[in-house]
């Protein structure tokens, strides 16, 4: 089965970032493995890869909430009961057999960097800032959602290419299980990934087949059903054996939660309180689900790559009532699935189906007539501009090549709008407002060029292969603070002044950027940094930035 596994790495490497060792292969593998139902892009993976000197014997973690990961600029205002809070450490070790040292590192770390009453300041000589910084955000969570009695779980897992840890091992785990429960994190579970294990998952990355059960036989038309579904066949279609939403099934671009709204509370007072004689799907428009291929089997709906572009606040209400579902509810939901694998009626049946709904236009943004020219010019660049969220990765498209609607608009507002500090501080919710989407997508091409989006990601990877490079040389503080005022201070460079508008950015000529320059404009800015204080805070303040652009002249960084 080992052999197995090496082969599915070597084949998952051609899409993964170029720059990562055999031990780096494997862990990125492997958190894209475990969180496969999570959706992650490339950049969110990597963000939670902080394995090192002083790792605490983690080598990526993450936090989610409500199966959303703990952005930054995370809206706690939107999370309504009930909520998940997860948090996950995961051990990757590329080597052919389970061992006790990784399992102790943990057992002996742990309970001191989940000690609430210790302060980052005290822990921080111990273990490296990002360990400190990740658990710091879990307990913080804890404590923001205290009043809504979140559900809380750490999952924690040592993946290997071996078979079965042996009795020793497993035993400490049990043991670490034991302590953490006793610090009140009653939810904690150890999992032991091996070669079989992980190269079973690997199936579940590729293609994903959804099983809906019907309550009769549905209408069939061309390449559609419309059926009823039981609430209680819908809850099970929409969530993993751990009881969690399988969030890569609900379309990116509509998939925001809108929490405590009118419409919800509606949703949801029609499921606590039902009426006699009302069906649900009576009171409810149901859902529409797009898919690769469906077909009607033994009364199931057998969906392949289902993809729910309508009815998520409806599905995210059902899932909330999950547990108080009475065993005899026979209430149902409509259901309607069409196979539709192009992208523009993709965007059509998208934005009809939720014409009617208190779903803001923000949400249909990359449905937009701008967003798809974009990606066609960045295809004529190599690059996959990824409109819908993990398409081009559910492709196989190189990680390096696949640039995020989130960061286009941060190479934007930091090279036309000259804001790295808006870029860094808000990382996914930078355009959820109409001013500041207007500012970076206008859609008017004479203002915009596509051009000027190009010559913006040209740069970017500039700054990010060379950022990747130093990676072992350099503190992460500075590597994530400082890629997007390196941009911008890239583009006064190139243009030889800080004077850039649209048409200029637009006029550009990448081809002219020299590795020298590069290295020149990032270790100018580390230095800036340093000398402003070298924090987290200095990134995101604007003091900051206004900082680069007094003291910047061109002589420093023209190569």
């Amino acid at each position: 089965m080992t052999i197995l596994l090496e082969s599915i790495l070597q084949t998952e490497r051609l899409k993964y970032p170029t720059h990562l060792s055999e031990d780096e292969l494997f862990e990125y593998y492997c958190a894209d493995n475990i969180l496969v139902n999570y959706d992650l892009d490339s950049d969110e993976i990597e963000s939670g890869l902080i394995d090192g000197q002083r790792d605490a014997g983690i080598d990526a973690a993450y936090v989610f909430v409500n199966a959303q990961s703990l952005a930054e600029d995370f809206s706690f205002d939107t999370v309504r009961q009930p909520v998940e809070l997860e948090l996950y450490l995961i051990q990757s070790k590329n080597q052919y057999s389970f061992k006790e040292g990784p399992v102790d590192k943990l057992a002996s770390s742990l309970p001191l960097l989940l000690d609430h009453t210790k302060k980052s300041a005290d822990l921080e000589p111990l273990f490296k800032k990002e360990v400190v910084s990740v658990c710091r955000d879990f307990l913080d969570a804890m404590g923001r959602l205290a009043d809504k009695f979140p559900k809380i779980s750490i999952r924690l897992f040592y993946c290997c290419k071996g078979s079965e840890p042996n009795e020793t091992i497993k035993a400490k785990a049990v043991a670490l299980e034991t302590t953490l429960k006793g610090m009140q994190f009653q939810n904690a579970q150890f999992t032991f990934l091996g070669a079989q294990n992980l190269y079973e998952r690997s199936g579940i990355q590729k293609l994903f087949v959804g099983k809906l059960s019907t309550a009769s036989t549905p209408l069939s038309g061309s390449d559609s059903f419309v059926a009823l579904s039981k609430l209680r066949d819908y809850v099970q279609f929409i969530t993993d054996d751990g009881g969690s939403l399988i969030t890569r099934i609900f379309e990116a671009n509509v998939r925001a939660y809108q929490g405590e709204v009118e419409v919800n509370r509606e949703i949801a007072s029609s499921l606590q309180e039902p009426t006699a004689g009302l069906d649900f799907w009576w009171l409810n428009n149901g859902v529409t689900i797009v898919a690769d291929e469906v077909s009607y089997i033994k009364n199931q709906l057998v969906i392949k790559n289902p993809l729910i572009v309508n009815g998520l606040q409806t599905s995210h209400e059902i899932h909330a009532y999950a547990s108080k579902l009475p065993t005899d509810d026979e209430r149902s939901i409509l259901i309607r699935v069409v196979v539709e694998q192009d992208p523009i009626r993709r965007d059509q049946i998208i934005r009809a189906t939720n014409r009617q709904t208190s779903i803001g236009s923000s949400s249909f943004r990359a449905t937009e007539q701008v967003h798809r020219e974009i990606e066609d010019y960045l295809l004529t660049l190599g690059y996959f501009y990824d409109r819908r969220k993990n398409a081009y990765k559910r492709q196989g498209k190189p990680a390096d090549k696949i640039i995020s609607i989130d960061r286009l608009a941060q190479a934007i507002l930091s090279v036309l709008l000259q804001e790295p500090h808006t870029a860094r501080a808000r990382p996914t919710s930078a355009i959820k407002i109409d001013a500041d989407y207007k500012r970076i997508f206008s859609g008017d091409k004479a203002e915009q060029p596509l051009e000027m989006y190009g010559n913006a990601i040209h740069m970017l990877s500039h700054i990010e292969r060379h950022f990747k490079s130093m990676s072992s040389e350099v503190s992460r503080i500075f590597r994530n603070n400082l890629k997007f005022h390196a941009l911008m201070v890239l583009g006064w460079a190139l243009n030889e002044s800080t004077n850039l508008p649209a048409l200029r950015i637009a006029q550009l000529d990448p081809m002219r950027i020299t590795n020298q320059q590069v290295e020149r404009v990032i270790d100018w800015v580390f230095n800036e940094f340093d000398a402003a204080g070298a924090e987290d805070k200095t990134a995101k303040d604007k003091a900051f930035t206004r900082r680069l652009k007094e003291n910047w002249s061109v002589d420093i960084t023209i190569s």
